[in-house]
């Protein structure tokens, strides 16, 4: 996963957890909002339940009194009965489900009854028969009010039971909130610190590291390189900083070896090699001497007794020679290794594409296998690839101008602490004695230069504490085989 995504994963938590919070909030205030309305309407609906039987006592109070002694009596109870009625109202118009308006049909059946009994007294006391309205008082009337009591006395029990379950629905939801909220809080610090961790460790560490890479390069240090491991921005960073120096040190490399002097004099020439880095004072010795020879040739004159051809010969094995110094010399005397850490598949792959153009050029079939088992291995990233690449070169100029198979493969034996890498081709092939003769000399019986890259291929293998052998056959191939101890 690269940088990005990393730090858009990591902020899409942080706001899926504050988008969490927010809604939890918003649920709890609604919840407790609903809570608090539904108590209120409890609360409303038992007064004015409490409000109705004493208005309605209030009013058949009156009813009594018709019969004994008021004859506004009824008057009154009319009057009473406005407040009970539109008490009975809001009462009724509060029921939220289904048992509460069951209660008010109820409650309003056994008033209705209680009514009708009321103008039944108020009528026969109208005729003059209030003795038969007490009678009437006394076993019909009263024994009505009992449902009344008893359905008002239920309805305020079951109000008071629902506010109960409601609070405790309040609580339940408050504890639910309380949860959440402290779950989404937890998880917003753990993202916070693992964004701060993941910032100082994954982020603000490679920078400064870069940093210092770019600093030690400004201070001349082009052996200088970075981790290529990371898939991310900063793997492609580091990257291309390592190319960079590879780039700066091949660079200088060339601009010192084009600006040293061709005809140096003896007197001018001891002070400056002395001077010189080792990589270069070879290099500096074999240009002195062609110089030399120039000049020697050109003060003989006519009179020199070497045959001008083989003076043309001396003068192009000096000139091979330098060419082979040159390329001795992108490795410097001695062989010093800078070990690190390397992907060896990558680097495979790698070697294989510095050829690309020219096997699509030639029409050359390549194979390449990696063993899972291969992953990284402390070598000298840019000589063992010098190395390998030798060896693909050396295998293409045995191969025809078109066609042909070439095999790089590798592998881990020897109890998993050798790293094999073997190179084949069906090209031209050597005997023994020219392969062994490749290794001691700079120019093969066939006039073409074979030894320093196979030298120095040698070298390198050997100065990483490997073997290297060559199988060939004339007609049929060459097979190489590279063992290099495994170290982490």
């Amino acid at each position: 996963m690269n940088l990005r995504k990393k730090l858009l994963t990591t902020f899409a938590g942080l706001g899926l957890l504050a988008l969490a919070t927010a809604g939890m909030t918003v649920w709890a205030i609604v919840k407790w909002q609903n809570s608090e309305n539904k108590l209120q309407n409890h609360y409303q609906r038992s007064l004015l339940l409490q409000r109705v039987r004493a208005g309605t006592y209030r009013a058949f109070k009156e009813v009594t009194e018709a019969v004994t002694t008021d004859d506004d009596a009824q008057e009154e109870f009319e009057e009473s009965l406005k407040s009970v009625s539109e008490d009975f109202k809001q009462w009724a118009d509060l029921a939220d489900n289904e048992e509460e308006r069951k209660q008010v049909t109820q409650v309003r059946n056994a008033y209705e009854v209680l009514l009708q009994d009321a103008r039944t007294v108020f009528d026969l006391v109208r005729t003059n028969r209030k003795k038969e309205a007490f009678n009437f008082i006394q076993k019909k009337l009263e024994d009505d009010f009992e449902p009344f009591e008893e359905l008002t006395e239920a309805a305020v029990e079951s109000d008071q039971k629902y506010r109960q379950v409601i609070q405790s629905q309040t609580q339940s939801t408050r504890e639910t909130a309380e949860l959440v909220l402290a779950i989404a809080a937890f998880g917003t610090v753990s993202l916070v610190l693992l964004l701060a961790a993941y910032l100082a460790s994954d982020l603000f560490a490679p920078l400064r590291e870069v940093e210092q890479a770019l600093d030690d390069v400004a201070r001349g240090d082009l052996q200088r390189r970075l981790e290529e491991e990371r898939a991310d921005e900063l793997g492609a960073v580091n990257r291309a900083f390592n190319r960079m120096a590879e780039a700066m040190q091949e660079r200088e490399h060339t601009i010192g070896l084009a600006s040293l002097p061709t005809g140096v004099t003896d007197e001018a020439s001891d002070g400056s090699i002395q001077n010189m880095p080792s990589r270069l004072t070879l290099h500096t010795l074999v240009s002195q001497l062609r110089s030399r020879f120039t000049q020697l040739d050109n003060e003989v004159g006519s009179n020199n007794t070497i045959a001008a051809e083989n003076k043309q010969e001396v003068i192009a094995q000096l000139d091979r020679l330098l060419q082979a110094v040159a390329r001795a010399t992108d490795f410097g005397f001695p062989l010093d290794l800078n070990l690190a850490r390397t992907d060896i598949r990558s680097l495979l792959y790698e070697v294989l594409l510095r050829f690309h153009d020219e096997f699509v050029r030639r029409a050359i079939s390549f194979e390449l296998e990696i063993s899972p088992d291969i992953s990284h291995a402390l070598v000298d990233r840019l000589k063992l690839r010098e190395a390998l690449g030798e060896l693909v070169r050396n295998a293409l100029a045995a191969m025809p101008d078109r066609g042909g198979q070439l095999g790089l493969r590798s592998s881990i034996v020897a109890d998993a602490n050798q790293l094999v890498i073997e190179v084949a081709d069906n090209g031209k092939g050597a005997e023994q004695p020219s392969i062994d003769q490749a290794f001691a000399t700079f120019e093969n019986p066939r006039g073409r230069r074979a030894g320093v890259g196979l030298q120095l291929t040698k070298a390198i293998v050997e100065q990483h504490g490997g073997h290297l052998s060559i199988d060939s056959q004339p007609g049929v191939g060459t097979y190489v085989q590279i063992q290099l101890p495994l170290r982490e």
